[in-house]
């Protein structure tokens, strides 16, 4: 009876312990780092479609609302997704003063209980992504407002480390300042990308160092330009009016997902060896590359802005100290329990369900934005003014820029047609799809108004999927009898005499995007 007693005594206690478990944080997280990882095979719209039939607990619900706006803006739902942003973002502000409620459940049961609230670099990128969608919902104020907001946060950023250091965020600042004409502001923002990138002790990217020369010479700063003509060994000439500039953002791979691993220490206090649940990241990972796709022909390749990794490294590393003080009190709080119930616990019942529960629940928070790329990366070209069209990327091919219209249905006998391509437009069907493969960083299509043209293959394969083609509209090439599918953008990409547009392109749906606008 006595060992009832004091069961029930505790039953506070276990009844908290008892809903963390029943929540399934920790297999839940597991479930949705295993979606993540999904997104590098190109199926963004399979997993949009999964997470936003999931239920999460109240205090996930900034990291659901940062999923699935980063889920919806990469299927190409700019509008929907900075709905998901913003809504992540109110809770986020709201949350940064924790209640005393969710204090004491992270203490005394496991950090799981607390409130997601992101991390520094995290919330640099939920920036960077909102201005990205204002830009490609045609939204410059919209963007404008993002970048002040971004600067804002800047400066509550740590002081020492890495973490929140997001050069590529900054750089986007100082296009959206461009578009708008606003040089001295664009100069400002260039400048904070390249002191990250100092900083950091990355490389600056061409695409920067160009930027920041163009804006010095613009703005008149001779001393300030002179000191970069130096340190990048090279200078640039005032921009043609008459040409376009064209600038891809590249989102590239899945971030690291945090694990859990348990670190065991002797804690004088108690007199023994307690073992800690910590979250950490993997020592290893696949560092980037630049990608590569085609512009008229030529190949051309992103410049890396930003390892999402190291920032979540970064990160953690930013809260290592307090994460581990944070384990280290719940865990001598869950002993010292434990040592109270022992002590009145004549049949050892309650002292053994008690530490049955207290091991189980001792779990580390493992949450992150998980679906955030692995890299960002830039570049800008020079091209000009005109109109051009986007090659989406194939099953077998990448992403390109091409000036040559696709051509409707070329039909013709082999020996009727030279020896040279001819684009041909037809449909892919399901046969085609499901028995290809999809190289990311492959090369494009180039961009050629000839080819040789199998035309009694074409009409042979017309003529035996007529009632399973799909409707979408793809550019075909057909050498040595292979086909090879490129899907084409049916509005022309309009590039204006000495104007800029941005295209976006993310490897988690394997497809770039451009401003509503032509």
């Amino acid at each position: 009876m006595k060992a009832v007693l004091t069961l029930l005594r505790s039953r506070r206690y276990l009844i908290i312990i008892g809903f963390s478990l029943l929540q399934g944080c920790s297999l839940q997280q597991h479930q949705l780092n295993d979606l993540a990882q999904t997104l590098d095979n190109g199926n963004a719209s399979q997993v949009l479609t999964e997470v936003a039939q999931r239920d999460y607990p109240e205090r996930d619900l900034a990291q659901y609302k940062l999923t699935l706006g980063l889920l919806r803006a990469v299927n190409g739902d700019f509008a929907g997704g900075i709905n998901e942003l913003q809504a992540a973002k109110t809770e986020i502000n709201q949350l940064q003063a924790l209640s005393i409620s969710e204090n004491m459940g992270a203490i005394t049961v496991n950090e799981t209980l607390r409130s997601y609230t992101s991390t520094a670099s995290e919330r640099m990128l939920l920036q960077q992504l909102l201005i990205l969608s204002y830009l490609m919902e045609d939204d410059l104020d919209g963007a404008r407002v993002e970048v002040l907001q971004m600067q804002e946060l800047a400066k509550s950023l740590p002081d020492s480390g890495l973490s929140g250091l997001v050069a590529s965020s900054y750089y986007l600042g100082g296009l959206v300042y461009e578009f708008g004409d606003e040089t001295d502001n664009a100069m400002i923002s260039y400048r904070q990308a390249y002191q990250v990138m100092q900083t950091t002790k990355v490389s600056i990217p061409r695409v920067l160092q160009d930027s920041l020369l163009l804006a010095s010479r613009q703005l008149g700063l001779s001393s300030e330009h002179d000191k970069y003509v130096t340190e990048f060994d090279h200078d640039v000439t005032a921009l043609d009016s008459n040409k376009s500039q064209l600038v891809l953002v590249y989102w590239g791979g899945v971030v690291s997902a945090k694990q859990q691993r348990y670190l065991s220490i002797y804690e004088p206090s108690l007199g023994y060896n307690i073992s800690l649940a910590l979250p950490y990241y993997a020592q290893n990972y696949v560092k980037p590359t630049p990608w590569r796709f085609t512009v008229l022909g030529n190949t051309a390749e992103t410049e890396i802005f930003d390892d999402v990794n190291v920032l979540a490294r970064a990160d953690l590393d930013a809260e290592s100290a307090a994460i581990y003080a944070a384990a280290l009190a719940r865990v001598i709080i869950k002993q010292t329990a434990l040592h109270e119930v022992q002590k009145k616990d004549e049949s050892g019942l309650a002292t053994l369900l008690l530490n049955i529960t207290t091991m189980l629940s001792e779990m580390a928070d493992v949450r992150s934005w998980n679906m955030l790329p692995a890299s960002i990366q830039v570049q800008r070209l020079t091209l000009d003014a005109g109109t051009y069209y986007l090659l989406q990327p194939s099953l077998t091919r990448g992403l390109a820029v091409t000036d040559i219209a696709p051509i409707t249905s070329v039909l013709a006998a082999p020996e009727s047609v030279a020896p040279a391509l001819v684009n041909a437009t037809v449909s892919l069907t399901d046969e085609l799809a499901d028995n290809a493969t999809e190289s990311d960083n492959g090369l494009s299509l180039p961009p050629s108004n000839v080819a040789i043209v199998d035309a009694a293959l074409a009409n042979e394969q017309l003529d035996n999927t007529a009632d399973t083609l799909g409707t979408e509209s793809i550019a075909m090439t057909n050498i040595g009898n292979v086909p090879t599918a490129v899907t084409v953008d049916p509005k022309p990409l309009l590039l204006k005499p000495g104007k800029t547009v941005l295209l976006f392109y993310s490897s988690a749906a394997k497809k770039a995007y451009r401003p509503l606008s032509p």
